[in-house]
């Protein structure tokens, strides 16, 4: 079960790939937050979502909002790939998978006719507040990003 519009976002303190720390609860007070989940660093798909919200990035600091990548990978591979692809936002490592269950991202998948547990690609648009505005499930990469940006436009326009 993810959350859902209206929901109280759920807040966490964790290291980001620029080496401080990130206090979700403080972000949410002064910014619209975007928070992707995502499988993988360095696989095509991830790769893609995570370059299309790079290119995106002035126009969601113009709308007053800030991008927080997070997958299960660990620090040291996250600062790998933010440096790789010059990612002007923060990766948090969800080692643990704490943050991914407290926004039930954390679910079963099946993969040829295996059965794991794993990150299921979602994206929540968090107001400034800490509410949810708006949650995409099982995201599909391609437009995804324009998706979001657009909704973040109209919410920073209200």
């Amino acid at each position: 079960m993810s959350l859902t519009p209206a929901s109280p976002a759920p807040t966490h303190l964790a290291q980001g790939t620029s080496g401080s720390t990130i206090d979700l609860a403080k972000l949410y007070a002064t910014h619209h937050v975007i928070i992707y989940f995502y499988p993988k660093d360095f696989t095509p798909g991830c790769t893609q979502e995570a370059l299309g919200f790079k290119t995106a990035y002035p126009q969601i600091k113009q709308c007053g909002g800030e991008v927080i990548g997070v997958s299960k990978d660990s620090l040291q591979s996250h600062q790998k790939f933010a440096t790789t692809h010059q990612l002007p936002f923060e990766l948090i490592a969800d080692e643990s998978t704490e943050l991914c269950q407290k926004f039930g991202v954390w679910q079963e998948k099946k993969m040829f006719k295996r059965v794991y547990m794993g990150i299921v690609r979602y994206t929540f648009l968090i107001k400034k507040g800490g509410i949810i505005h708006r949650s995409w499930a099982k995201v599909r990469v391609k437009n995804h990003v324009n998706q979001v940006c657009e909704e973040l436009a109209t919410l920073h326009s209200t």
